[in-house]
Parts: C-alpha cells; structure tokens; sequence
C-alpha cells in the first residue's frame, strides 16, 4: 500500500468528507434560516425572492458542469479548497449587499454562491463515492446524512441567535470563520491524487472517458431518480409551509411538519448505511419510492383530515436514500465516474431549479395538495425504473 494512503486513513477519509457535507448544510441553512429577514431588509416581494433561489441554482448548474474536468486535471483537493473558501467569499458579499440595501449586488452574489456551492457538491460526492467503493460498509447514506446534519444544526444555531436578537451579519459572519476555515482545514488535507482518473495515463489519453451508448442510458435512468427525489425533496422545502398555512393551519403546525420531514431525512441517513448493506441499494430505491409516494399522498389529502404530518415524516423517510444511492450506482466504474456524476448533479440541479416553476405553476391551476400528486406520479415511476441502479453490466 502506498504510504500516502496509510497516512490518510479510513477514518480520517471519512470525517474529512463528512466535514465536507456537514458544512455545506450548515452554511446553506445559516442563510436560508433568515430569509424573512433578508426579504424585509431588502424590501423585495416573494417574487424577488424567487428571483434569488433561480439565479443560486443557476449558479449551481454552472459550477457542477465545470467540476468534472478541474477534479480529473487537478484533483479533488484544490477543487475542494477553492470551493469552501469561496462559498463564505461569495455569502459574505451577499451580506453586504443585505446590509446596504441592494438587490442586484445581493443577486449576482447569490449567483456567484452557486457556483462553489454546486461545486462543492461534486467534489464532496466524488470523494464520498470513492471512499463508498473503498469500504466494505455502505458510507453514502451516513455521508448525505452530514448535509442533512448540518441543515438542522444551522437552522437550530440561527434559531437562537434570532431569539437573542443577534443581527444578521454577525450571525453569519461567525458562521463564515468558524465552518468555512475548519472546511478547509479538513480538505486541505486530502491526498493530491484523489479524484483523478486511476486509468493508465499517456498524452492522448482522455481524461474523462466517454460512456458507451449503454452506460449513458443506464447514467440517464439513474439520473431521472435523483431528478425525481430532489424535486420531491425540493417541494417539501417550499411547499408544505405554504401548503398548509393556505389550508388555515397556523405557522407553527407548518413548521411541525416541515421538522418531520427534515427530520425523517436525517435519521435515516445516519441508519441508512445498515439498511443498504442488509437489504441492497436497488431494492432500497424501490421502497423508498414506495414510502416517499405514500408519504406525498397523505399530505396531499390533509384538507380531508390530519394527515399531514405522518405524512411529512414517510416522505421525509422515503426521501433520504435514493439520491445516495443513485451516486453509487453511478459511480461503480471509477474510471468514467467524473464524468458519470456531471451527468448526474447536472439533472439534480436542473431538479432544484425546476421544482418552483413546475409545482408553483401546477399550484396555481389546482391548488397546492392536487399539485403534489405530481411529485408522487413521479415517484411511482421511479420505483417501476429502480433496477437501473443494480450494479453496472460492464463490470461484470
């Protein structure tokens, strides 16, 4: 073995890129959680704020289209430090810009947070999906579950800090020296050699080899999955609030059951790995379909009765694998894993970027519970596709 790897232990491997999760988490949620905030202090509509969550996923589908080429010819550590020092970078900008009272300077800021954030999610996954197929235990799950951690700890976190009256740039600004540098202490640490192509290398050789007309079926399928589960994923965030405050429940009843479902997310993903390893990750998608879809379905008919929050907490258990699992199906050829999850984190941002057009404008047609049957139809036909993610053909 060589010596650079028994320095970097599995253990240190791990924490790094739960680091690297957890941090993404916590920092996205540092500012989300003051959203209202933002809105009054800028003095913008909904609208605009809208306007705000389009331009960062944009940004986001931009930095994870130019990941795969800088990790191939540079490695995942110098995309890695790039990207938690810039995702503070960029978030302290937007500061300024809510603290001056200028919405375009907080807009091109938020684009330009996409760019590490996107980033950061593919590095942090191809790191994952490498230490994922260098354990004998199933990691992904546990290592998702660090973003999810890191979502609640900064929604906790900013929760008190609002209560104390704490202002908003302090909030963050603490926020940026504490996560941001220890990230990058973590990563920093990453060997020079991971993430680069393991294949024999000559000056012809294609650093991110092409897919095969059946690979890139396979990468499309499993893909479709994860666009499905961020879209669901993503309806959750914006709409079970907003669904149920329409339906006259209070605000406090909203964020009950938004808890339910994040914390459905989270505690899965920490015992996720055991279920992967018991049961399999294809049959894993399956059920998780199954429950997700369950899960929707009851919200969807709260308006007949309280159903809202057992179904908050099955859709938040069906939601928390299958993105996990759809990047280790992906990736179970290293040598065109780069280039397998661009495919794959481009069709989950376009997801992210997609799920307020299509639920909002449905929203508007049939009201916000018929909409949901949306994201449930989609998740019936992901269960009938999960086969997709038995292990790759090719290897065999």
């Amino acid at each position: 073995m060589p010596t650079a790897l028994k320095k970097y232990s599995a253990t240190t491997w791990f924490v790094t890129v739960f680091t690297m999760f957890f941090g993404r988490g916590f920092l996205y949620s540092s500012w989300s959680s003051r959203g209202p905030e933002v809105q009054e202090r800028l003095g913008v509509s909904i609208t605009d704020m809208g306007i705000l969550a389009t331009l960062f996923a944009a940004g986001a589908i931009i930095g994870v289209l130019a990941s795969g080429r800088i990790v191939s010819q540079r490695g995942s550590r110098v995309l890695a430090i790039i990207t938690f020092a810039g995702m503070p970078t960029a978030m302290a900008l937007a500061i300024i810009g809510v603290v001056i009272g200028s919405f375009p300077l907080t807009a091109a800021a938020l684009f330009i947070y996409g760019l590490p954030f996107g980033a950061a999610d593919f590095v942090s996954n191809v790191e994952g999906s490498e230490l994922d197929r260098a354990s004998t235990k199933s990691r992904l799950p546990m290592l998702h579950g660090g973003y999810s951690i890191g979502v609640l700890a900064g929604a906790s976190f900013t929760s008190l800090l609002i209560v104390a009256n704490i202002p908003l740039e302090i909030q963050v600004g603490i926020t940026l020296l504490a996560v941001g540098a220890f990230a990058v202490y973590r990563v920093a640490r990453i060997p020079a050699h991971h993430g680069k192509p393991t294949h024999d290398l000559d000056e012809h050789t294609d650093l991110r080899p092409k897919l095969t007309p059946a690979a890139k079926r396979r990468v499309t399928l499993i893909s479709t999955i994860a666009f499905v589960f961020v879209l669901a994923e993503g309806a959750a965030a914006i709409f079970i609030p907003l669904a149920l405050v329409t339906a006259g429940r209070t605000q406090a009843e909203a964020a009950l059951a938004y808890t339910l479902f994040s914390l459905g997310m989270a505690v899965m993903r920490v015992l996720g790995g055991r279920i992967v390893d018991r049961i399999g990750r294809t049959r894993v998608v399956l059920f998780s379909a199954v429950v997700a879809a369950v899960g929707v379905a009851l919200f969807s008919f709260s308006q007949l009765g309280q159903f809202e929050y057992i179904g908050a907490l099955l859709w938040g258990l069906g939601n928390s694998l299958p993105i996990a699992m759809t990047v280790s199906a992906a990736t179970d050829n290293p040598t065109t894993a780069n280039r397998s999850q661009s495919t794959l984190w481009t069709w989950v941002y376009f997801g992210n970027l997609g799920v307020g057009p299509i639920l909002g404008g449905a929203s508007a047609l049939i009201g916000p519970f018929a909409a949901f049957l949306i994201p449930v139809a989609f998740l019936v036909y992901s269960a009938t596709i999960s086969g997709v993610t038995k292990r790759d053909p090719e290897l065999d």
